[in-house]
Protein backbone atom coordinates (compact mmCIF):
# COMPACT_ATOMS: atom_id res chain seq x y z
CA UNK A 1 0.00 0.00 0.00
CA UNK A 2 1.19 3.31 -1.13
CA UNK A 3 2.42 5.54 1.85
CA UNK A 4 1.46 9.25 2.62
CA UNK A 5 3.96 10.47 5.19
CA UNK A 6 3.48 14.27 6.45
CA UNK A 7 5.00 15.43 9.58
CA UNK A 8 3.98 18.14 12.04
CA UNK A 9 5.90 20.02 15.04
CA UNK A 10 4.40 21.63 17.81
CA UNK A 11 4.77 21.53 22.16
CA UNK A 12 2.70 20.55 24.68
CA UNK A 13 0.18 23.05 24.39
CA UNK A 14 -0.75 22.33 21.04
CA UNK A 15 -2.15 18.91 22.00
CA UNK A 16 -5.55 19.75 21.71
CA UNK A 17 -5.31 21.42 18.00
CA UNK A 18 -3.05 18.63 17.14
CA UNK A 19 -6.11 16.30 18.01
CA UNK A 20 -8.04 18.20 15.92
CA UNK A 21 -5.68 18.39 13.12
CA UNK A 22 -5.31 14.39 12.90
CA UNK A 23 -8.89 13.47 13.07
CA UNK A 24 -10.04 15.78 10.46
CA UNK A 25 -7.13 14.42 8.66
CA UNK A 26 -7.91 11.17 8.40
CA UNK A 27 -11.55 11.31 8.87
CA UNK A 28 -11.13 12.42 4.64
CA UNK A 29 -8.82 9.93 4.10
CA UNK A 30 -8.51 7.87 1.11
CA UNK A 31 -8.32 3.99 2.39
CA UNK A 32 -6.18 3.30 -0.32
CA UNK A 33 -3.60 4.85 1.15
CA UNK A 34 -1.83 4.64 4.38
CA UNK A 35 -1.11 7.55 6.21
CA UNK A 36 1.92 7.82 8.22
CA UNK A 37 1.80 11.06 11.08
CA UNK A 38 4.91 11.92 12.78
CA UNK A 39 5.32 14.62 15.45
CA UNK A 40 9.13 16.13 16.15
CA UNK A 41 8.81 17.39 19.20
CA UNK A 42 10.74 18.19 23.32
CA UNK A 43 7.98 18.12 25.68
CA UNK A 44 4.72 16.61 24.47
CA UNK A 45 4.06 14.34 27.52
CA UNK A 46 4.00 11.37 27.40
CA UNK A 47 0.05 10.61 28.86
CA UNK A 48 -0.68 12.96 25.88
CA UNK A 49 1.54 10.93 23.17
CA UNK A 50 -0.50 8.04 24.36
CA UNK A 51 -3.93 9.90 24.02
CA UNK A 52 -2.99 11.07 20.21
CA UNK A 53 -1.83 7.49 19.24
CA UNK A 54 -4.64 5.98 20.16
CA UNK A 55 -6.75 8.47 18.34
CA UNK A 56 -4.82 7.89 14.90
CA UNK A 57 -5.29 4.35 15.17
CA UNK A 58 -8.56 4.49 15.86
CA UNK A 59 -9.35 5.55 12.95
CA UNK A 60 -7.91 2.33 10.83
CA UNK A 61 -6.38 4.52 8.29
CA UNK A 62 -2.90 5.40 9.77
CA UNK A 63 -0.15 5.35 12.09
CA UNK A 64 1.50 8.43 14.24
CA UNK A 65 5.12 8.34 15.64
CA UNK A 66 6.64 10.88 18.30
CA UNK A 67 10.20 11.62 17.52
CA UNK A 68 12.13 13.55 20.22
CA UNK A 69 14.35 16.40 18.73
CA UNK A 70 16.01 17.48 21.85
CA UNK A 71 19.17 17.67 20.80
CA UNK A 72 18.39 20.09 18.19
CA UNK A 73 16.87 22.32 21.16
CA UNK A 74 20.22 24.94 21.36
CA UNK A 75 20.25 28.58 21.90
CA UNK A 76 21.59 28.68 17.93
CA UNK A 77 17.54 28.02 17.46
CA UNK A 78 15.94 30.09 20.04
CA UNK A 79 14.39 33.64 18.86
CA UNK A 80 13.30 36.25 20.79
CA UNK A 81 9.78 36.70 18.18
CA UNK A 82 7.05 35.96 20.66
CA UNK A 83 4.85 34.80 18.25
CA UNK A 84 7.00 32.13 17.35
CA UNK A 85 8.36 29.27 18.35
CA UNK A 86 11.27 27.07 18.30
CA UNK A 87 9.34 24.25 16.73
CA UNK A 88 9.41 26.33 13.30
CA UNK A 89 13.46 25.41 12.89
CA UNK A 90 12.50 21.54 13.08
CA UNK A 91 10.93 21.46 9.59
CA UNK A 92 13.74 22.75 8.18
CA UNK A 93 15.71 18.74 9.29
CA UNK A 94 13.24 17.02 7.86
CA UNK A 95 15.80 15.78 5.16
CA UNK A 96 17.87 14.30 7.84
CA UNK A 97 15.09 13.44 10.14
CA UNK A 98 13.45 11.20 7.54
CA UNK A 99 15.60 9.42 5.64
CA UNK A 100 13.62 6.55 4.64
CA UNK A 101 11.40 9.08 1.92
CA UNK A 102 11.68 10.88 -0.78
CA UNK A 103 9.31 13.01 -0.07
CA UNK A 104 6.91 14.35 2.82
CA UNK A 105 4.05 16.55 4.03
CA UNK A 106 4.25 19.21 6.59
CA UNK A 107 1.45 20.90 8.05
CA UNK A 108 0.90 23.27 10.66
CA UNK A 109 -1.54 22.30 13.87
CA UNK A 110 -3.85 25.11 13.76
CA UNK A 111 -5.93 23.68 11.06
CA UNK A 112 -8.76 21.55 9.85
CA UNK A 113 -9.07 19.55 7.21
CA UNK A 114 -11.88 19.05 4.78
CA UNK A 115 -10.94 17.03 1.80
CA UNK A 116 -8.27 14.55 1.44
CA UNK A 117 -4.47 15.72 1.41
CA UNK A 118 -3.04 13.04 -0.71
CA UNK A 119 -3.12 14.66 -4.57
CA UNK A 120 -0.79 17.09 -2.98
CA UNK A 121 1.71 14.47 -2.08
CA UNK A 122 2.22 13.59 -5.83
CA UNK A 123 1.73 16.84 -7.25
CA UNK A 124 5.07 17.91 -10.00
CA UNK A 125 6.23 14.58 -10.77
CA UNK A 126 9.76 14.40 -12.50
CA UNK A 127 10.17 18.12 -11.73
CA UNK A 128 13.04 19.57 -10.08
CA UNK A 129 12.29 21.66 -7.18
CA UNK A 130 12.78 21.56 -3.58
CA UNK A 131 9.37 22.35 -2.03
CA UNK A 132 6.03 22.94 -3.29
CA UNK A 133 3.16 25.32 -1.22
CA UNK A 134 0.89 27.67 -2.21
CA UNK A 135 2.30 31.57 -2.26
CA UNK A 136 0.38 34.91 -1.21
CA UNK A 137 -3.02 34.77 -2.47
CA UNK A 138 -4.24 38.36 -0.98
CA UNK A 139 -2.15 42.29 -1.25
CA UNK A 140 -1.12 42.59 1.85
CA UNK A 141 1.62 45.76 3.59
CA UNK A 142 3.57 42.34 4.32
CA UNK A 143 6.70 43.44 2.92
CA UNK A 144 6.84 47.15 4.30
CA UNK A 145 7.71 45.25 7.42
CA UNK A 146 10.92 44.06 5.91
CA UNK A 147 12.73 47.34 5.76
CA UNK A 148 16.25 47.63 5.13
CA UNK A 149 17.15 44.72 6.14
CA UNK A 150 17.28 42.92 3.12
CA UNK A 151 18.80 43.75 -0.32
CA UNK A 152 16.56 44.47 -3.69
CA UNK A 153 17.14 40.75 -4.89
CA UNK A 154 16.12 39.40 -1.28
CA UNK A 155 13.04 41.18 -1.32
CA UNK A 156 12.14 40.35 -5.16
CA UNK A 157 12.43 36.82 -3.48
CA UNK A 158 10.37 37.03 -0.25
CA UNK A 159 7.23 38.62 -2.47
CA UNK A 160 7.24 34.81 -4.06
CA UNK A 161 6.90 33.39 -0.33
CA UNK A 162 5.41 30.20 0.17
CA UNK A 163 2.88 29.91 3.08
CA UNK A 164 5.02 27.46 5.48
CA UNK A 165 1.63 26.14 7.31
CA UNK A 166 1.54 23.37 4.62
CA UNK A 167 3.89 22.34 2.19
CA UNK A 168 5.50 19.42 0.50
CA UNK A 169 9.35 18.78 1.04
CA UNK A 170 11.21 17.05 -1.84
CA UNK A 171 13.58 15.38 0.61
CA UNK A 172 15.53 13.31 -2.23
CA UNK A 173 16.67 16.47 -3.91
CA UNK A 174 17.37 18.43 -0.67
CA UNK A 175 19.51 15.82 0.19
CA UNK A 176 21.05 15.24 -2.94
CA UNK A 177 22.10 19.47 -3.13
CA UNK A 178 23.33 19.71 0.70
CA UNK A 179 19.81 22.03 0.98
CA UNK A 180 19.26 20.95 4.55
CA UNK A 181 23.12 22.65 6.10
CA UNK A 182 22.07 25.87 3.61
CA UNK A 183 18.83 26.03 5.03
CA UNK A 184 20.20 25.38 9.42
CA UNK A 185 23.15 27.71 8.87
CA UNK A 186 21.24 30.92 7.02
CA UNK A 187 18.73 30.30 9.63
CA UNK A 188 21.18 30.46 12.02
CA UNK A 189 23.08 33.56 10.78
CA UNK A 190 20.17 35.70 9.54
CA UNK A 191 17.46 34.67 12.88
CA UNK A 192 17.65 38.25 13.67
CA UNK A 193 16.19 39.97 10.04
CA UNK A 194 13.55 37.09 9.51
CA UNK A 195 10.14 38.30 9.71
CA UNK A 196 8.54 35.03 9.01
CA UNK A 197 11.61 32.58 10.35
CA UNK A 198 11.43 29.08 8.42
CA UNK A 199 9.46 30.79 5.60
CA UNK A 200 11.64 33.33 4.76
CA UNK A 201 14.27 31.13 4.84
CA UNK A 202 12.95 28.29 3.00
CA UNK A 203 12.11 30.96 -0.14
CA UNK A 204 15.60 32.83 -0.07
CA UNK A 205 17.37 29.23 -0.11
CA UNK A 206 15.31 27.54 -2.33
CA UNK A 207 14.03 29.95 -5.16
CA UNK A 208 13.23 29.40 -7.46
CA UNK A 209 13.33 25.64 -6.77
CA UNK A 210 9.85 26.00 -5.60
CA UNK A 211 6.42 24.92 -6.73
CA UNK A 212 2.73 26.01 -6.28
CA UNK A 213 0.07 23.73 -5.22
CA UNK A 214 -3.12 24.49 -6.04
CA UNK A 215 -4.65 27.13 -4.27
CA UNK A 216 -7.98 25.36 -2.35
CA UNK A 217 -5.01 23.22 -0.36
CA UNK A 218 -4.60 25.90 1.81
CA UNK A 219 -6.88 28.36 2.64
CA UNK A 220 -6.65 30.77 5.59
CA UNK A 221 -10.12 31.50 7.27
CA UNK A 222 -9.63 35.04 7.19
CA UNK A 223 -10.38 34.66 3.47
CA UNK A 224 -13.77 33.82 4.19
CA UNK A 225 -14.04 38.01 5.09
CA UNK A 226 -13.18 38.71 1.35
CA UNK A 227 -15.94 37.98 -1.19
CA UNK A 228 -14.47 37.33 -4.47
CA UNK A 229 -15.62 40.04 -6.63
CA UNK A 230 -13.71 42.34 -3.39
CA UNK A 231 -10.58 40.64 -3.21
CA UNK A 232 -7.45 42.36 -3.59
CA UNK A 233 -5.42 39.66 -5.81
CA UNK A 234 -1.49 39.29 -4.75
CA UNK A 235 0.42 40.77 -7.74
CA UNK A 236 3.55 38.64 -7.07
CA UNK A 237 1.97 35.41 -7.04
CA UNK A 238 2.81 32.84 -9.03
CA UNK A 239 -0.41 30.67 -7.94
CA UNK A 240 -2.92 32.78 -9.29
CA UNK A 241 -3.85 33.39 -13.00
CA UNK A 242 -2.94 36.96 -14.74
CA UNK A 243 -7.00 36.74 -15.51
CA UNK A 244 -8.95 38.85 -12.92
CA UNK A 245 -12.26 36.41 -13.39
CA UNK A 246 -9.57 33.48 -13.59
CA UNK A 247 -8.49 34.85 -10.37
CA UNK A 248 -11.92 34.96 -8.69
CA UNK A 249 -13.07 31.48 -10.11
CA UNK A 250 -9.99 29.99 -8.40
CA UNK A 251 -10.84 31.86 -5.45
CA UNK A 252 -14.56 30.93 -5.02
CA UNK A 253 -13.76 27.57 -5.71
CA UNK A 254 -11.01 27.24 -2.94
CA UNK A 255 -13.24 28.99 -0.47
CA UNK A 256 -15.99 26.39 -0.88
CA UNK A 257 -13.65 23.02 -1.26
CA UNK A 258 -10.37 23.64 0.71
CA UNK A 259 -8.04 21.03 1.77
CA UNK A 260 -6.67 22.81 4.98
CA UNK A 261 -8.60 25.20 6.66
CA UNK A 262 -5.81 27.44 8.18
CA UNK A 263 -6.83 29.36 11.26
CA UNK A 264 -3.89 31.93 10.65
CA UNK A 265 -2.48 34.37 13.12
CA UNK A 266 -2.49 34.53 16.88
CA UNK A 267 -5.89 34.29 17.21
CA UNK A 268 -7.04 30.72 17.46
CA UNK A 269 -10.92 29.03 18.00
CA UNK A 270 -9.72 28.44 20.79
CA UNK A 271 -8.18 31.10 22.62
CA UNK A 272 -10.72 33.47 21.45
CA UNK A 273 -14.04 34.16 20.97
CA UNK A 274 -14.43 35.31 17.39
CA UNK A 275 -12.56 33.84 14.86
CA UNK A 276 -13.31 33.24 11.39
CA UNK A 277 -15.21 29.61 10.51
CA UNK A 278 -14.86 28.81 14.36
CA UNK A 279 -17.85 26.82 14.36
CA UNK A 280 -15.54 24.33 11.42
CA UNK A 281 -13.13 23.77 14.68
CA UNK A 282 -15.64 23.37 17.09
CA UNK A 283 -17.21 20.64 15.48
CA UNK A 284 -13.78 19.12 14.34
CA UNK A 285 -12.81 19.33 17.90
CA UNK A 286 -16.10 17.37 19.18
CA UNK A 287 -16.24 14.92 16.28
CA UNK A 288 -11.97 14.30 17.16
CA UNK A 289 -13.67 13.18 21.04
CA UNK A 290 -10.94 15.79 23.08
CA UNK A 291 -13.54 17.98 24.18
CA UNK A 292 -12.86 17.11 27.66
CA UNK A 293 -9.45 17.31 27.11
CA UNK A 294 -10.08 20.96 25.75
CA UNK A 295 -11.64 21.95 28.70
CA UNK A 296 -8.96 20.47 31.24
CA UNK A 297 -6.51 22.49 29.34
CA UNK A 298 -8.43 25.59 29.43
CA UNK A 299 -6.81 27.49 32.22
CA UNK A 300 -3.66 26.82 30.40
CA UNK A 301 -4.69 28.31 27.18
CA UNK A 302 -5.87 31.87 29.02
CA UNK A 303 -2.83 31.79 30.99
CA UNK A 304 -0.58 31.73 27.38
CA UNK A 305 -3.30 34.64 26.43
CA UNK A 306 -2.78 36.54 29.43
CA UNK A 307 1.14 36.67 28.64
CA UNK A 308 0.15 37.68 25.05
CA UNK A 309 -1.81 40.79 25.98
CA UNK A 310 -2.04 42.72 28.97
CA UNK A 311 -5.04 42.09 31.25
CA UNK A 312 -6.35 45.05 31.07
CA UNK A 313 -6.33 44.78 27.73
CA UNK A 314 -7.58 41.28 27.48
CA UNK A 315 -10.55 41.98 29.64
CA UNK A 316 -11.13 44.82 27.28
CA UNK A 317 -11.29 42.59 24.82
CA UNK A 318 -12.81 39.78 26.04
CA UNK A 319 -16.27 41.98 27.59
CA UNK A 320 -16.16 43.54 24.04
CA UNK A 321 -16.74 40.69 22.30
CA UNK A 322 -19.10 38.53 24.48
CA UNK A 323 -21.50 41.60 24.53
CA UNK A 324 -21.40 42.29 20.88
CA UNK A 325 -20.96 38.61 19.89
CA UNK A 326 -24.37 37.57 17.40
CA UNK A 327 -25.45 34.15 16.18
CA UNK A 328 -24.65 35.33 12.91
CA UNK A 329 -20.81 36.04 13.79
CA UNK A 330 -19.80 32.86 15.15
CA UNK A 331 -17.90 31.59 12.06
CA UNK A 332 -18.55 29.99 9.02
CA UNK A 333 -19.14 26.48 8.84
CA UNK A 334 -17.54 24.39 5.75
CA UNK A 335 -19.07 21.12 4.67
Amino acid sequence: MTQIPIFFTFDRHYVVPAAVAFHSLLRHADPQYAYRLYVLHTDVPEADRHRLTRLVEQSGKGTLEFIDVSAFDTDAIRGQKGHFSKEIYYKLLAPDLFPQYDRILCSDVDVVFTDDIAPSYFLHPDEFFYYAGVGQVLESDRMAGYGNDFTPNELDILRKEIAAGYMMLNLKLMREYGIQHRLTQFYQTNYPRLRLPEQDCLILCCYPYVRQMPLRFVVANTYYRIPPEQADFCPYSDVLPADRKECERLYADALAHPVQLHFVGADKPWNSLRVPCSATWWQALRASGFTFRYLCALPGIVRQKLRRYSLRRFLHKLSDQLFKRSSSKHGKTIS
